[in-house]
C-alpha cells in the first residue's frame, strides 16, 4: 500500500492561505483574522505557523467557524500534534469542547485533551479534571477530577483552585467542609486581585461563589450586602464573557442574576420592616 505524504504547512503557505480568505465570503471577523496573520508573518521574521492558531480565539464569535476556515485551523493543529506540540492538542480540545470548530464533541476534546496532559500542559490537565467532574464523555470520576484540579492548583491555576473548593462545599470525593470552601474561594479573590490581567476567564466564577457563600451562609457568616455586591461583580463579568461568545457564560448570568433577585427581594423586606417599626 502506497504511503501518502501530504504537504507540511510553512509560515509561507500559511500566509497564502489567508490572502485567499480575504477574499471569501466569510464572517468579517475571520477576514479580520486572516489580515491580522498576514500583517503578522510580515512583521516578525520569526513567527511559527502554531502563532496563527493560536490566535483565533480572540476573532471567534458565535457563528460556526466557516469551513475553509476550519480546514486551515486544524490542518496547522494537526501538523502540531504530529510535532509533538502539547499546545496544538490544548487548542484543538478547546475547539472541539465548545463546538467553536464547528462541531461540539466532548469526546473529541477529551482526546485531544489527554494528549496534551502528556506533553505537561497544565491547562489541559485542569480541563481533563472538568472533563471528569462533569462526566464530559469520559465520565463521572471525582477521585481523579481532585487529582487533576490539585495539580493545577499547585501550578497556581485559579479554576482548579475553585473547584476544589466545589468539591469540599459539595462533598465530593472529598469530606464536605463549607469552611474550607468559603476559605478556598477566599484565596481565589486574593489571586485574581494579585493578578487581574489573567483573571478575566475565571473572575465571574469566583466572584458568583463567593455571592452565594454571602448569601446562604455556607462557611461564613450571612451578609446580604456582602453577597449583592459579589453578585452583581459576577454578571457583569458573566455579560462581558457572553459578549466575547463564551458558551457558558449564559448559565453564570442566570445564576448570578438570581443572587441579586434574592439578595434585593430581602433587602427591601429589611427596609420596609424598619418603616413600619
Amino acid at each position: 500500500m502506497k504511503t501518502v505524504i501530504h504537504e507540511r504547512y510553512t509560515v509561507e503557505t500559511v500566509v497564502e492561505e489567508l490572502k485567499k480568505l480575504t477574499q471569501e465570503d466569510i464572517p468579517q471577523e475571520y477576514r479580520n483574522w486572516a489580515y491580522a496573520g498576514i500583517l503578522f508573518a510580515d512583521k516578525y521574521a520569526d513567527a511559527d505557523i502554531q502563532d496563527f492558531p493560536n490566535n483565533i480565539f480572540g476573532y471567534i464569535k458565535k457563528a460556526s467557524m466557516p469551513g475553509n476556515v476550519r480546514d486551515l485551523v486544524e490542518g496547522i493543529l494537526n501538523q502540531g500534534i504530529e510535532d509533538g506540540i502539547g499546545t496544538a492538542a490544548f487548542n484543538l480540545a478547546e475547539l472541539y469542547y465548545t463546538g467553536q470548530i464547528g462541531e461540539q464533541s466532548y469526546e473529541k476534546a477529551a482526546e485531544f485533551y489527554e494528549m496534551a496532559a502528556g506533553s505537561d500542559d497544565e491547562g489541559a490537565v485542569e480541563k481533563m479534571g472538568f472533563c471528569y467532574y462533569y462526566g464530559r464523555h469520559c465520565g463521572t470520576d471525582y477521585k481523579k477530577a481532585f487529582e487533576l484540579f490539585s495539580k493545577g492548583a499547585f501550578t497556581g491555576r485559579v479554576a482548579s483552585l475553585y473547584k476544589i473548593g466545589d468539591m469540599y462545599k459539595n462533598g465530593y470525593y472529598v469530606k464536605e467542609n463549607k469552611t474550607e470552601a468559603f476559605r478556598i474561594y477566599s484565596r481565589c479573590i486574593d489571586m485574581i486581585n494579585h493578578n487581574m490581567d489573567e483573571a478575566e476567564n475565571y473572575e465571574a466564577d469566583v466572584y458568583v461563589r463567593y455571592a452565594d457563600c454571602y448569601l446562604n451562609g455556607t462557611g461564613c457568616e450571612t451578609d446580604v450586602m456582602k453577597a449583592l455586591y459579589w453578585a452583581q461583580r459576577a454578571e457583569y463579568c458573566f455579560r462581558k464573557r457572553e459578549r466575547n461568545s463564551d458558551p457558558y457564560a449564559k448559565h453564570g448570568t442566570g445564576w448570578a442574576m438570581n443572587l441579586i433577585t434574592s439578595c434585593r427581594q430581602i433587602l427591601d423586606a429589611e427596609n420596609e420592616t424598619a418603616r413600619c417599626s
